[in-house]
């Protein structure tokens, strides 16, 4: 769980990505989200946990 704090202290609302901002901070583990906080001027806490991506076999010639 990513712990991300807007620019703009005390902040209170909705924000970015959908993110609901209590005394200027909201949590999320959505990778996409946080990576788009860090870009653009958010404090980022912690990273989300990748989830491991799914395995496929190659067909057997």
């Amino acid at each position: 769980m990513a712990v991300i704090r807007t620019p703009v202290k005390g902040f209170n609302g909705p924000g970015v990505a959908g993110l609901q901002f209590v005394d200027g901070q909201a949590e999320t583990d959505d990778p996409a989200v946080i990576a788009y906080a860090e870009r653009h001027g958010y404090d980022v806490e912690g990273t989300a946990k990748r989830k491991p991506a799914a395995k496929t076999e190659t067909p057997k010639e």
